[in-house]
């Protein structure tokens, strides 16, 4: 948002992003420094079974907003369909990324590193494709 505030004040212009493209962009400003470049893990896991940890997109996005100390509060000691344990230091991103910047996030890496299809998954996620006209805004 900030740089093309800047480059309309500047004259210049930025072409519209996808939504992948924007959740490629968080993902990689936000979220890699813990679950890693290619969603392979590090300090946080692997987002490669985040479709099996997570069927639903709207649980997802719930984890990713409250982070795993108000999910525990919420929702108790485990997470997921697969009911892991909450033990890490997921950070909530509520106050940091808007409710749209954290199902576009979502969305890549269910399709990213997940495998999802991307028509369905930005569907399920909420996220309106280029076509539905608002995805271009960034």
């Amino acid at each position: 948002m900030l740089v093309a505030a800047l480059l309309a004040a500047c004259g210049g212009t930025s072409a519209p992003r996808s939504p992948l493209d924007q959740g490629r962009s968080i993902y990689g400003n936000v979220c890699s420094a813990c679950h890693g470049s290619r969603g392979d893990g590090g300090t946080g896991p692997s987002l490669h079974d985040v479709l099996g940890t997570f069927p639903s997109c709207a649980d997802q996005i719930e984890w990713v907003t409250l982070g795993s100390k108000r999910w525990q509060e919420t929702h108790g000691e485990t997470y997921g369909a697969t009911n892991k344990p909450v033990n890490g230091g997921m950070p909530s991103h509520e106050a940091s990324l808007s409710a749209d910047e954290i199902a576009r996030v979502v969305a890549f890496e269910r399709i990213t590193y997940g495998g999802g299809v991307e028509e369905g998954v930005l569907r399920d996620c909420g996220v309106p494709t280029d076509d539905e006209g608002s995805a271009a805004s960034p």
